[in-house]
C-alpha cells in the first residue's frame, strides 16, 4: 500500500505541475474599487474512475482561478475550506474532511471504497476574500487584488467500484540477462540490486546489489607499472603505494561508472585528501564499470568521494550525481557525468572529511548529514562539555536554490555559486548540561556519542579506568533529548576498550578490546550490558587493527590473525570462524594465517581480503580474496590477490566488485560475464531417417577475455588465474550446460537433450529427426554463477525418405527361378527299370558245355610245372639286376 501511495502522490504533483504553467502566467489585475466579486469553477476528478472493493483512489480537487494574485512559492494566500462529501452506494454521506490549497488552487486526497457500486464525490470551494496572508516580504505582485472576493462553487464526479480488483501495472522481473546502464524508469523493481557506492559505507554493507558468487572477472586495467621487475632486479616488484600512498581511491561508483584519483595522496601532506603541490598534478578517471572503457579524464583535481542527491519539490524532482573534491574547509562538486565543475562550499565544519575518509553520513535524500556537539573545546585547555547539537546539512544552504521565492524557489540551482556552509545548519537545540565526549555513530533516530577516561601514552590508549556512553534523539521535535546516560566500570581492569559498531535495527552497540580481543554487547535502547566478554580471538588480531561489522543479525570481526569471525549480535554467541590458513612453510608469517582487511558484506555473503600495512618486497605468495556465505561460514570462492591496507578499498556496485592488486598493480572487476552462443547444423536438407550432426560454442563476452571459452563454475578462480595471471590452466576443465531445443514447423516440440561444452568452449550432439518438415534448433546457455544466460538458433529441413531398392532374392530363391524356366523333361526312369530294360533286350546265352572232370593226378602235376616256372623267372631276375 506504501508503494502505491507514493505513486499517486508522484502523479499529483505531476498533475500540479501541469495546471500551474497556465495559471502562473495570468495577467496582474489593476485595483479594484469596490472590489471585484470573481466567479469561480470548481473540478473534480477520481483517479481510476472503475476500481475494486478496498483500491485507493486519488482524488484531485481544484479552483478555475488559484490565489496566484499573491501566491508565490511558500509566500501569500491559500484557498481555505475545501470541501469533499462522498455518497456511498448504499446512500450514506460522508464528509472526508476540509482542505487549503496549495499555491495553484490544488489539494488532493487518497480515498478508499468499502463496498461496490456507485460512489458519488462532490467538491465544494466555499468562496473567499483574499487577504493578503503570509505576503513575500519582497515580492509584491498581486498585493493590489487583496480584499476582492473569490465566489464559491462546486463539481461533482463518480466511481464505479466493483467485486474484482483492477489490476495494477505489471512489475518487471528481475533481469536474468545480461544488462546495462541506464536503466529504464519503468523497471522500478531493480531498485533492489542497482545500488552505487558514492563512497564506502560506515558499516561496510551495500544492501543494493547482488554479489559475485565465483572469481569471475570482467577486466583488469593496470593503475600503473606492477608486478615482477625482472633481469638484474630479481626477484622484487614495482612500487605499491605502501605504506602511506595507496594508488587506489577513493573509489566511487555512481550509475554504473567507477571514478578513481590518478595518483595517491599524502595522507599527512596537510589537507585531507589532497595530494602535495610539489608533487604531480592531480586528476581522475572516470570508465564503465562494466568494460572498464576509459570514460574520460579530469585533469583539474582530485576527488574523494561521491553524492547523488534526490532533490523533491513542487516544481522539480529527480536525483543529481555529484563527486567531490576536498580542499581544507571547502568543497568543490564536480558533474559525475561529464567532470565538469558545478559549485562550491566554503566553511565545511572541520571534521566531516578526515584521513580515512569521510566522517559523514548521507540522508534518505542523500545530502550529506552531520551530527555536530559544540561549542567546539579549545585546543589550549581542557575538553568542555558540549552545550548544543546541530545538525549540518549540505543541501540546506539556502542559496543553493534558484531563488528565495516564487517558483525558482523550489528549484535546485546550484550551477556556479560558491556558497557559504555555515549556512547550511538545519537545527542547532541545545543538549542536557554535563554529556563529556564525542559522536561516535549517527543512527536513523538518535546520535550515540561516549567519553573513555583512559590511561595513555602518545596516542595509545593504556588502560580504561571508566567510560560513558550516551544517546541523543534526532526525531522531529525532540532533537537533542536525552534518551538515556550510562557510566560504566565493570570493564576488567589493566585493559582499553572502544566502540567498535552499532546497529539500530539490531538494538546493540558493541565495546572492543584490542588487549584481550574480546567483544561486550549492550542495549542501544538503555545500554544495558547484554553480553559479553566473548572469548579471546587471536593473538594477532592485537596489532595493527581489528574491524567489526554489524549485518544481519551478525556481527562480523577481522584483523591481522587471519581468522573471520562470526558472532550472533543479540546474544554474542560464536557461530562459526573463517581461517585464511598458510598451507606452506613459512610463507605466511602470521601464525599460518594471511591478515585480513578490505572487506564488505553484501547479498549474503562477506568478502575479505588479505594483505599487509607494510609488506616486504618480494610479498609472501598465496595472498587471496575470499568470498563466505554468512549463514555457514563455507567458502563460496577465493582467488590469488594482495590488497594494501592504504588502498585497500573494494567498491561494489550492479553485482560487480572492483579491487586493486598489488601484486600486479591492476584494478579488477569481479562479476557474471556476458556470453555468446552459437549453433550450427547442416545447411542442406537431410533425408528422413538421416542423423544431423548440432555444434556450436559458448564463449565469454567479457572486455577483459572476449571470445574465451565459458567455463564451469568448479574452475572458475583456477580458470580466471590463467586467463589473467599467468598460471597454468587447470586440467580437465569442463564448460557450461546447452540445452538443445527443435521447433517443427507445425508446431511441435522436441526436447533433443543437454550437452556440455569441452574446456575450449565447443558442444556437439548427433540428433535423428524423427518426422519430415522444417525445424528452428535453439540451443540455449540457462547462464551460471560466472555468466549471463545466451541464446542461438538454426534451421535444418527433413525431407522424404529415399525409394527403398527391393530386396534382393536369396541364391536358393535364384536357382528355383531358374529351374522353373526350364522346360519339362518326361519323368526318369528308374535305374532298376532301366537295367531290368536293358537285361530284357539282351539275347539269351547258351546254356554253358559241360566240362569234363580233370583227372587228380594231372591236377597235382600242373601244379609242380607251375612252381618250377616261377622260382626260373626269380632266378633270371636276380642274375640280370645284379649284371647291371
Amino acid at each position: 500500500m506504501k508503494k502505491t501511495k507514493m505513486t499517486i502522490a508522484a502523479i499529483a504533483l505531476v498533475l500540479t505541475l501541469t495546471f500551474s504553467a497556465t495559471f502562473v502566467a495570468l495577467p496582474i489585475v489593476s485595483a479594484h474599487d469596490p472590489p471585484w466579486s470573481i466567479k469561480t469553477y470548481a473540478y473534480v476528478s477520481v483517479s481510476p474512475e472503475s476500481v475494486g472493493v478496498g483500491q485507493p483512489v486519488l482524488v484531485m480537487m481544484w479552483t478555475s482561478i488559484s490565489p496566484v494574485p499573491t501566491a508565490s512559492g511558500a509566500y501569500g494566500d491559500r484557498w481555505h475550506g475545501f470541501k469533499l462529501e462522498v455518497t456511498k452506494p448504499d446512500g450514506t454521506t460522508q464528509t472526508v474532511g476540509t482542505y487549503d490549497s496549495d499555491p495553484i488552487g490544488f489539494q488532493w486526497t487518497m480515498y478508499t471504497p468499502d463496498q461496490t457500486g456507485t460512489y458519488s464525490f462532490k467538491f465544494t470551494f466555499p468562496g473567499q476574500t483574499l487577504a493578503g496572508e503570509n505576503l513575500s516580504p519582497v515580492d509584491p505582485t498581486g498585493q493590489d487584488m487583496i480584499g476582492d472576493y473569490f465566489e464559491g462553487s462546486s463539481a461533482e464526479t463518480t466511481l464505479t467500484v466493483q467485486e474484482d480488483p483492477i489490476l495494477p501495472y505489471p512489475e518487471t522481473p528481475l533481469p536474468t540477462d545480461y544488462w546495462t546502464r541506464p536503466i529504464s524508469g519503468e523497471h522500478r523493481e531493480w531498485w533492489s540490486i542497482s545500488g552505487n557506492w558514492p563512497s564506502k559505507p560506515r558499516n561496510s554493507f551495500a544492501r543494493y546489489t547482488e554479489g559475485p558468487e565465483t572469481a569471475h572477472i570482467l577486466w583488469a586495467k593496470p593503475i600503473t607499472f606492477g608486478g615482477l621487475v625482472g633481469g638484474e632486479f630479481g626477484v622484487h616488484s614495482y612500487h605499491d603505494g605502501n605504506a602511506y600512498e595507496g594508488k587506489w581511491s577513493p573509489p566511487v561508483i555512481i550509475n554504473g561508472v567507477l571514478y578513481y584519483n590518478k595518483y595517491p595522496a599524502d595522507l599527512y601532506a596537510g589537507s585531507p585528501g589532497q595530494y602535495p603541490r610539489s608533487g604531480p598534478k592531480p586528476g581522475f578517471y572516470a570508465v564503465d564499470l562494466r568494460t572498464g572503457e576509459e570514460l574520460y579524464y579530469n585533469n583539474d583535481t582530485r576527488i574523494e568521494f561521491g553524492q547523488i542527491l534526490m532533490y523533491d519539490s513542487p516544481n522539480q524532482h529527480g536525483a543529481f550525481a555529484y563527486l567531490w573534491a576536498v580542499e581544507g574547509s571547502t568543497w568543490h562538486a564536480y558533474d559525475a557525468y561529464t567532470g565538469d565543475y558545478v559549485y562550491s562550499i566554503e566553511n565545511v565544519p572541520s571534521g566531516l572529511f578526515g584521513m580515512f575518509g569521510p566522517n559523514f553520513v548521507y540522508g534518505s535524500d542523500g545530502s550529506i548529514l552531520a551530527a555536530l556537539l559544540g561549542p567546539p573545546s579549545s585546543p589550549f585547555g581542557p575538553p568542555q562539555p558540549p552545550s548544543w547539537l546541530a545538525l549540518w546539512n549540505s543541501s540546506a544552504i539556502p542559496e543553493l536554490i534558484g531563488a528565495p521565492f516564487g517558483t525558482e524557489n523550489w528549484q535546485w540551482r546550484p550551477y556556479g555559486k560558491t556558497v557559504d556552509g555555515n549556512k547550511g545548519y538545519s537545527w542547532n537545540v541545545s543538549i542536557p548540561a554535563g554529556l563529556k565526549g564525542s559522536i561516535n555513530y549517527v543512527l536513523e533516530d538518535r546520535v550515540i556519542g561516549s567519553n573513555f577516561v583512559s590511561k595513555r601514552s602518545g596516542m595509545m590508549a593504556i588502560e580504561t579506568e571508566n567510560f560513558t556512553v550516551w544517546a541523543l534523539s534526532l526525531k522531529p521535535g525532540e532533537q537533542g533529548k536525552l534518551l538515556w546516560k550510562k557510566d560504566y566500570t565493570e570493564i576488567q581492569e589493566g585493559i582499553s576498550v572502544g566502540m567498535s559498531s552499532a546497529s539500530l535495527e539490531d538494538g546493540v552497540f558493541t565495546v572492543y578490546s584490542s588487549q584481550t580481543r574480546q567483544y561486550w554487547g549492550y542495549s542501544i535502547d538503555n545500554g544495558e550490558l547484554l553480553w559479553g566478554p566473548t572469548d579471546s580471538q587471536t593473538a594477532w588480531d592485537y596489532t595493527v587493527y581489528t574491524m567489526s561489522n554489524i549485518a544481519y543479525g551478525r556481527l562480523f570481526s577481522v584483523g591481522f590473525g587471519g581468522i573471520v569471525y562470526c558472532y550472533n549480535v543479540t546474544t554474542g554467541n560464536l557461530l562459526w570462524t573463517y581461517e585464511a590458513t598458510d598451507p606452506y612453510y613459512l610463507e605466511a608469517k602470521w601464525a599460518g594465517h594471511y591478515p585480513l582487511m578490505a572487506w564488505f558484506i553484501a547479498d549474503g555473503k562477506i568478502y575479505v581480503g588479505s594483505g599487509e600495512h607494510s609488506p616486504d618486497d618480494p610479498k609472501e605468495r598465496g595472498s587471496k580474496v575470499y568470498c563466505i556465505d554468512i549463514e555457514s561460514g563455507d567458502e563460496v570462492w577465493k582467488t590469488h590477490f594482495y590488497i594494501s591496507h592504504w588502498a585497500m578499498n573494494p567498491a561494489i556496485a550492479d553485482g560487480i566488485i572492483v579491487y586493486l592488486d598489488i601484486y600486479d598493480n591492476r584494478i579488477y572487476a569481479f562479476g557474471k560475464g556476458q556470453t555468446e552462443t552459437t549453433v550450427t547444423a547442416p545447411d542442406m536438407g537431410v533425408p528422413l531417417g538421416s542423423s544431423v550432426m548440432i555444434r556450436g560454442t559458448v564463449t565469454d563476452q567479457s572486455a577483459g577475455a572476449k571470445d574465451t571459452p565459458a567455463i564451469s563454475d568448479e574452475y572458475m578462480s583456477e580458470w580466471m588465474e590463467y586467463v589473467y595471471k599467468q598460471f597454468p590452466a587447470p586440467m580437465d576443465a569442463t564448460g557450461v550446460s546447452v540445452h538443445l531445443e527443435a521447433f517443427g514447423a507445425d508446431g511441435s516440440y522436441i526436447d533433443i537433450g543437454r550437452v556440455t561444452s569441452d574446456g575450449y568452449g565447443m558442444y556437439k550432439m548427433m540428433w535423428t529427426p524423427e518426422a519430415e518438415g522444417e525445424y528452428s534448433i535453439a540451443a540455449t546457455f540457462e547462464g551460471s554463477k560466472s555468466y549471463w544466460a545466451s541464446y542461438a538458433e538454426t534451421a535444418i529441413g527433413v525431407g522424404p525418405a529415399p525409394t527403398p531398392y527391393p530386396e534382393a532374392p536369396s541364391a536358393e530363391e535364384v536357382a528355383q527361378k531358374t529351374i522353373d524356366k526350364l522346360p519339362t523333361y518326361p519323368e526318369a526312369p528308374s535305374a532298376e527299370a532301366v537295367a531290368q530294360e536293358t537285361i530284357n533286350k539282351l539275347p539269351p546265352y547258351p546254356e554253358p558245355p559241360e566240362i569234363p572232370e580233370i583227372p587228380a593226378y594231372l591236377t597235382i602235376d600242373l601244379a609242380i610245372i607251375a612252381a618250377v616256372a616261377v622260382a626260373i623267372i626269380i632266378g633270371l631276375y636276380s642274375i640280370v639286376k645284379k649284371q647291371k
